[in-house]
């Protein structure tokens, strides 16, 4: 019905705006410690956020090309390019940007990760409304608190100078990849995926705010 989908379509798109809109609130409060960031003008969190978007069309275009598989590894695979195409744009931003705070790196990840959701959801939309409604709820913020971790292995790999970025990825694919065979086995995996990555990013965020702070 055109009104279901209407609502679907506002739903769709108001979700992750919104929590993009906490994400850019955080931001401003966040310090960053480098002065070439302080000098700067705007926030790279809209360019983020928008790149995010552009890159879901060319990831899920791959998605879409390679050949099948089955199993666990099918779940893995798609996640891992998820995972790997929305972290493309903020390393990028991050490394342009000069050494910025874990926190601000977190950000840049998640909002990403927010633009992305954003894209692949309208994408669902038009196939199926019902499964894109509760995709908003669950799968958009799978998205910015995967893309949290992945954020802060990077963000400390930089400011501390230690090499974490890949565990934070293998991380955020293992999880993803859980999340991704709970809608096929057991709606409970999902939403137990789903609580896990929400109490590592939000643990993660309080330990670099500690970093940050000391």
């Amino acid at each position: 019905m055109p009104w279901s989908f209407a609502t679907h379509l506002m739903v769709v798109i108001l979700v992750p705006i919104l929590l993009f809109t906490g994400v850019y609130i955080g931001e401003k409060r966040a310090p960053a410690q480098s002065p070439r960031l302080g000098r700067s003008k705007g926030s790279p969190l809209i360019l983020a956020f928008l790149g995010g978007g552009m890159i879901a069309f060319p990831v899920l275009a791959l998605l879409l090309i390679l050949p099948p598989w089955k199993g666990y590894g099918a779940y893995l695979r798609v996640a891992a390019v998820e995972e790997v195409g929305k972290a493309i744009l903020p390393m990028i931003l991050v490394r342009m940007r000069g050494t910025v705070s874990i926190r601000k790196t977190i950000l840049l990840f998640v909002a990403s990760a927010l633009g992305f959701s954003l894209l692949e959801n309208l994408l669902f939309l038009m196939k199926d409304p019902e499964t894109s409604f509760f995709r908003s709820f669950t799968s958009v913020p799978l998205h910015g608190a995967l893309s949290a971790i992945f954020g802060f292995a990077h963000g400390f790999s930089r400011f501390q100078y230690k090499s974490r970025t890949f565990w934070g990825g293998i991380v955020a694919i293992l999880l993803h990849g859980m999340y991704n065979a709970g809608w096929e086995f057991s709606i409970a995996i999902s939403v137990g995926v789903l609580i896990v990555s929400f109490t590592i990013a939000g643990s993660l965020w309080i330990i670099a705010q500690r970093i940050g702070d000391a």
